[in-house]
């Protein structure tokens, strides 16, 4: 009887035991962070959207766990540079799922985001990107969601702002192959929208961005056709150093761009040379939008520069993806309680999310106005 007893007693404290362990492991589990990954170009001439898009999520994420995280579980920002390179771009996504992150912000450009979608596919991995505009991406049933949309819609508007308001009929286009899956893309639709609209692409000038390139020889290639306005595709820096070289020459042409280049580095590199390019964005430099104008405020004292469209189409994708968190803090399950949202509520403007993870925005007109982006539509 007394080994009965005994017996019975080891297992009330065996159970016991295992009860206490398993709540101090659910605690531990409740207190580990929740990991974030970020992976963009942070150096070499793409650096500027990249840093600015990392600031723009450590501001979100910072901002979050101020206000107690999510699900009582801090959240915590792991970063890989991608240097806009295809091999380092998959290693990096790598290294994230390594990490366990629980979704990916990112990356900054397109041609990134076309390497990188086997791997977060395969690793069932939500990847909310800020910036990456290419078609090329759209209506898929995948793991990538974004919340810019898509550069058809920018190539169209921008095509009837050239014919319809400025009576402008013949274009030449300079365009980045480095970052093909948006700048191709982008030539494609614009042409097919140009055309449409009466106009057509008369001249293409392509280059690969990288310190050896010389910009002077397309310009006055392009200075000797019949071309009426440019469209540059490129990014900030080398955007810039084309627009100083037809300004060297003296054209009178009108110049128009990317949201991609639409940095303050158009305007530290360009100086005069941009002023009056313009080209549509996602960004309202003019917003009056309170929650806008608090997180301009806090931004510009946290990292000491103004942010502008990555910097806040980051914090979007951040916001964006912690709501979807809220809903359901875990990998499994989190893209459909993202898709569900449907509609949310960005810093400058409401943004309408599709069944594949597609947005619909707002776009506005911008021009470079004495050293300023300007919002003139």
């Amino acid at each position: 009887m007394k080994a009965l007893w005994k017996n019975a007693v080891q297992q009330r404290d065996l159970i016991a035991l295992a009860i206490v362990l398993c709540l101090v492991l659910i605690a531990c589990d409740e207190a580990r962070p929740m990991k974030i990954g970020f992976v963009g170009g942070m150096t070499g001439r793409v650096a500027d959207l990249g840093i600015a898009g990392r600031d723009g999520v450590i501001f979100a994420i910072e901002e979050k766990n101020q206000a107690g995280g999510i699900a009582g579980r801090m959240l915590e920002l792991v970063v890989r540079d991608d240097q806009q390179d295809n091999d380092r771009a998959q290693r990096a996504v790598g290294e994230l799922l390594e990490e366990d992150v629980l979704a990916i912000i990112g990356p900054m450009t397109s041609s990134m985001a076309v390497v990188i979608k086997p791997v977060i596919d395969a690793g069932k991995t939500v990847t909310v990107s800020p910036t990456v505009k290419t078609d090329q991406l759209s209506a898929q049933d995948d793991y990538f969601l974004r919340v810019t949309v898509t550069l058809s819609s920018n190539a169209r508007l921008l095509a009837g702002q050239v014919v319809d308001n400025l009576d402008l009929h013949k274009v030449a286009v300079v365009y980045d192959v480095s970052n093909r899956a948006f700048t191709e893309t982008w030539v494609n639709y614009f042409a097919a929208a140009l055309q449409e609209q009466g106009g057509e692409v008369i001249v293409t000038e392509e280059f690969t961005s990288g310190p050896s390139v010389h910009f002077m020889p397309i310009a006055k290639r392009i200075m000797s056709s019949s071309a009426d306005a440019v469209l540059l595709l490129s990014n900030a820096i080398d955007t810039a150093l084309l627009a100083q070289q037809f300004n060297k020459l003296g054209s009178r042409m009108p110049l128009f761009s990317s949201e991609w280049a639409f940095t303050t580095d158009l305007i530290s590199f360009g100086g005069r040379a941009v002023d009056g390019m313009s080209s549509y964005h996602s960004f309202n430099a003019n917003s009056q939008n309170p929650r806008y104008l608090a997180f301009k405020k806090g931004f510009l004292q946290r990292f000491g520069y103004a942010p502008a469209f990555a910097s806040v189409l980051a914090y979007d994708a951040a916001s964006f993806l912690f709501a979807g968190l809220e809903k359901n803090p875990a990998r499994e399950g989190l893209k459909t309680s993202l898709l569900e949202l449907e509609s949310y509520q960005g810093l400058q403007s409401d943004f309408k999310v599709d069944r594949f993870g597609d947005v619909e925005r707002k776009l506005f007109l911008t021009v470079v106005d004495d050293g300023q982006f300007r919002v003139v539509d």
